[in-house]
């Protein structure tokens, strides 16, 4: 199955259950930010690829960026409407790369992160989407993608992984690897009426390490300014190679 129709038919509907406390991991994102000194400088543009529900997009509004905040899900773009009360966050459902294909402007800052970079179906795509990030960017931009590495394969019981669960719902999710990409299947038991209905969709990750985007950043002369591991995902800020 396809990212979109996956995230359409079951994950986008549990998506904001399954992250937790909505105040509580922006506010982890945007102390991210703050850290690295991610803040609005020649241009206050900055583009969220993947935005989901807005976690990373309300946290750079409040650093002051103006966000257009793109994804696949229509679901999870309206929890972000709700979130951004009167913040500068302009919504717009696309793919991540057509959307980069046709943004007219430059940007102070483009992020990519969650896991979204690795919905993408291969690497070619993540090449051409860091190309596309190039070409928009300020001189004096950045840009930031996060990602969980999966190159390391999980053997037998450790391919099941509890997400998350309570007293109406239990996520589970199962991993199949396959030589670049890994096949998440998500299983969700739901409570209705005192009885326990399931619920499996399935959808394909990529198997990213640190190397390939680093290899990827030095093609479309992206420079490295830090790499970090944060709850056992892989963040890279990056800037045009000056």
């Amino acid at each position: 199955m396809k990212v979109k129709q996956h995230y359409d038919t079951l994950l986008g509907n549990i998506y904001s259950w399954m992250v937790g406390d909505f105040t509580y991991k922006m506010k982890e994102q945007k102390q991210f930010f703050v850290e690295n000194g991610i803040e609005p400088k020649s241009t206050k543009v900055a583009i969220d690829l993947g935005a989901g529900h807005g976690l990373q997009s309300i946290g750079l509004a409040q650093c002051g960026y103006h966000v257009t905040a793109v994804d696949l899900n229509k679901g999870l773009l309206e929890e972000l409407n709700h979130h951004k009360g009167d913040l500068q966050v302009t919504t717009v459902e696309d793919d991540m790369l057509n959307f980069l294909k046709t943004f007219n402007h430059k940007a102070a800052l483009i992020v990519c992160m969650g896991d979204s970079l690795t919905h993408l179906e291969n690497v070619g795509q993540v090449d051409e989407l860091f190309g596309q990030a190039a070409l928009h960017l300020e001189s004096d931009g950045k840009i930031i993608v996060s990602f969980r590495d999966l190159t390391t394969e999980l053997k037998g019981e450790e391919r099941f992984l509890a997400v998350r669960s309570d007293a109406s719902k239990i996520l589970t999710c199962f991993l199949e690897y396959h030589p670049d990409h890994v096949i998440v299947h998500d299983i969700l038991h739901e409570n209705k009426g005192g009885g326990w209905i399931q619920k499996v969709s399935s959808y394909p990750k990529l198997r990213l390490n640190e190397q390939i985007i680093l290899d990827l950043f030095e093609k479309h002369q992206l420079a490295l300014v830090k790499s970090s591991v944060i709850n056992r995902m892989i963040y890279v800020i990056g800037e045009p190679a000056n």
